[in-house]
């Protein structure tokens, strides 16, 4: 697997995944030393708010961008494709940010007025954001993974460097608003590398299922985003220690470092996935192989990675934060449980089964957020984390099944 996926561009992907992920969360493992404990909890409840309100200003239009974009089409057809997307998206981001104002200024989404405040300024980062991932996605479908991953690679190590040297000269608000330009300069270039030709393009037809692909894309992103970050918005309104949930949030920024061999998986496999959408034999087989492969990959990385934790995290943060190994622990373990299905989501895209994935996040999701309630009045901070792991559990039942109906319905047999 290792040599298909370098082939594909996985390295190089990995490499601007991580370092885009370090942006907005792995840079938290350096600025954690500038900030309090406090500080670094309200950062990873910004970072979880501002990630919600993403997905639902790009409405799934990246989704659709990449299956239809993915597909046999002309050059000029794609353009079209991607030209229509940007016409729709303006009016969902300006619609999301709308939304996001007011229910900041009254008070309604976050726990204080402090966190209102700043979650209003962060989220300038949206528009940027969701212009970047359209693109993205855009350039994945053409299978021009290298090519993104350098255009990327330089300028996120700079931005890198500008949120510390940020969060070092000005603290917290140092951190947000270079967070913000660095979601500026993000974007520049892989516009670079897609150009602004599309926007001259003549109207093409709509692509069959493109509005169907995008509805159930942002539902289903929309509620497994929610889920994703149960555990943040739970502890934002229920916590009372303030100070821990930096400790938790640190452990989550591990996690997401591992998540990114899943998601890089998951971006390479699609645009195949796709295409073969009809070669039953091919896409069985691709299907079982990549998941085996992929949940004992994800194995090793969290070994490896809890192993580095446990050494960087008492070197350098001191004995104060030594309950985030024990959050990292029980977050890994969700990790793995998320690695067993992890294709499964992209098969089920690709089959044009949207709807299933949403299906499972609507039942996995609410179980989550009730578990990390209940759990946290019983067993603390810890409990969260522990829901954040059944809920997971919980998900992978629904797509183990749902995934078994996908290929009843589109190869029929038996076999699954």
């Amino acid at each position: 697997m290792i040599g298909w996926l370098e082939k594909k561009g996985f390295f190089h992907l990995l490499s601007a995944n991580f370092l885009t992920q370090f942006l907005q969360f792995g840079s938290t493992l350096l600025v954690a030393k500038l900030l309090s404990k406090v500080e670094l909890g309200e950062i990873r409840i910004l970072q979880a708010y501002a990630t919600f309100f993403v997905v639902f200003a790009g409405f799934g239009f990246n989704a659709s961008v990449l299956k239809s974009c993915s597909e046999d089409r002309a050059d000029s057809d794609r353009l079209s494709i991607l030209r229509l997307a940007f016409s729709r998206v303006v009016i969902t981001v300006g619609a999301v940010l709308l939304l996001l104002t007011i229910l900041c200024l009254t008070g309604v989404i976050s726990s204080s007025k402090h966190m209102s405040l700043w979650l209003l300024i962060y989220c300038l980062m949206i528009p940027f954001a969701v212009v970047t991932d359209i693109l993205c996605n855009f350039l994945q479908a053409l299978k021009k993974i290298k090519q993104m991953a350098r255009a990327q690679a330089l300028i996120r190590a700079q931005s890198f460097v500008i949120i510390v040297l940020a969060t070092w000269r000005w603290g917290f608000r140092g951190f947000v608003f270079a967070t913000i330009a660095a979601f500026i300069a993000g974007m520049v270039p892989v516009l670079r590398q897609v150009g602004l030709k599309f926007l001259s393009v003549p109207k093409g037809p709509v692509p069959v299922g493109f509005f169907h692909v995008a509805l159930f894309s942002v539902l289903a992103n929309g509620v497994a985003t929610l889920g994703q970050y149960a555990d943040m918005f739970v502890l934002d309104h229920f916590a009372k220690n303030r100070a821990e949930i930096g400790c938790y949030g640190l452990a989550t920024v591990f996690v997401i470092a591992a998540s990114q061999i899943t998601a890089t998986v998951q971006a390479i496999t699609v645009p195949y996935f796709v295409q073969n959408a009809g070669d039953e034999g091919w896409f069985r087989r691709q299907l079982v192989r990549n998941q085996f492969r992929l949940v004992a990959l994800s194995v090793l990385v969290a070994v490896v990675l809890y192993g580095v934790a446990a050494v960087l995290i008492p070197a350098i943060y001191g004995p104060t934060y030594r309950s985030t190994l024990v959050y990292l622990a029980i977050l890994l373990l969700r990790y793995l449980v998320i690695s067993v299905f992890a294709l499964m989501g992209t098969a089920l895209f690709s089959l044009g089964y949207v709807r299933y994935s949403f299906i499972a996040v609507a039942v996995s999701t609410p179980a989550g957020l009730l578990l990390s309630y209940v759990l946290l009045r019983r067993l603390g901070i810890p409990g969260v984390a522990w829901a954040q792991v059944l809920a997971s559990l919980v998900n992978l039942a629904m797509m183990i099944a749902l995934m078994r109906l996908a290929l009843r319905r589109s190869f029929g047999g038996s076999r699954a």
